[in-house]
């Protein structure tokens, strides 16, 4: 996040306000600001949220207003302003916020950009302000409090640098780990595509297509990982021609877990026509389970194909 430096504070009968700037800026001239309100008014984080949307919305109608999170407690907060706030006209400002409750009274930390955030910043400040470490329990708010009642005592420029340490490396550490999450969720990925996609051991099976129902229960897009809102699965394998009276079975199984037992769930009969050269069958489910699946086709008691999918 970089380095800040203090900037600015003011202590009125309701609001001690600490304002923080890169070090090579000017108040007149910020690119980026963090400021601190420590409000001692006995209202909570929405009322104040509120109550700051409809007085900006009411300067400056254009500005465009979203909360991530809005509870009693707690609220999230993004603006981006058209120009009409602060001392230059035509300046744009993006700021994204968190205010909640500390044991004096609501607490607002807000990080704010000219003219506007990149993506990347953007979505870094809303996790980092969004995290547990923004609320009252990781943010200083004694040391604020404390000097609040003390207009004379310095600017606690130290406890926020502090806190944005701790945070900025508590993101880190979270970043850390949604990566891992991430890392592993593709390894089973691969791992479930390689399981539906192997190739049958038996010499001269077929791999069975399989494909998401529609809406109107016709085959749709094809796949072999579903959904547990996925109440409908065709299964479709090519057979050329075979003889009238050949006798074609389709078998669904069904295997819950790594140790759990394979089942045969369904088993269809189909009575041929000689002038079909597809087999054609589906699952259909009123509630899924996940585990993975296997669908076998048999002409005449001999297994001609076999495809595999899993359900998540």
């Amino acid at each position: 996040m970089g380095e800040w430096a203090f900037a600015d504070r003011q202590v009125t009968e309701t609001a001690t306000l600490t304002v923080l700037i890169r070090p090579e800026a000017s108040l007149a001239s910020w690119r980026e600001m963090l400021s601190v309100m420590n409000v001692q008014v006995p209202k909570l984080p929405r009322f104040l949220a509120n109550n700051m949307r409809n007085n900006l919305l009411e300067y400056c109608p254009q500005t465009m207003w979203e909360f991530h999170r809005e509870s009693e407690e707690d609220v999230l907060y993004e603006f981006r302003s058209a120009g009409c706030r602060g001392q230059v006209a035509g300046i744009q400002e993006h700021e994204i916020g968190r205010i909640t409750q500390g044991p004096d009274g609501p607490v607002r930390i807000a990080y704010a950009a000219k003219p506007e955030m990149t993506p990347e910043m953007r979505s870094r400040w809303l996790n980092l302000l969004g995290s547990e470490v923004g609320t009252a329990r990781g943010f200083p708010i004694q040391n604020l409090t404390g000097a609040a009642r003390k207009p004379s005592s310095p600017a606690p420029e130290q406890p926020i640098a502090h806190w944005l340490q701790e945070a900025t490396e508590a993101l880190k550490r979270q970043e850390d780990l949604l990566a891992e999450l991430d890392r592993l969720a593709q390894e089973a990925q691969a791992n479930a595509r390689a399981y539906s996609q192997k190739a049958p051991n038996e010499a001269g099976t077929r791999v069975i297509s399989l494909h998401r129902g529609r809406g109107d229960g016709s085959p749709g897009e094809a796949t072999t990982e579903f959904k547990t809102t996925d109440t409908l699965i065709w299964a479709i394998l090519p057979v050329g021609s075979l003889p009238a009276n050949a006798q074609v079975e389709m078998l669904w199984y069904y295997k819950g877990g790594e140790a759990g037992s394979e089942q045969l769930i369904r088993k269809f009969d189909f009575p041929w026509d000689p002038l079909a050269d597809t087999v054609r069958g589906f699952l259909s489910f009123s509630q899924p389970y996940t585990g993975r699946y296997r669908v076998e086709v048999h002409v005449n008691g001999e297994k001609i194909g076999v495809g595999r999918f899993t359900i998540r």
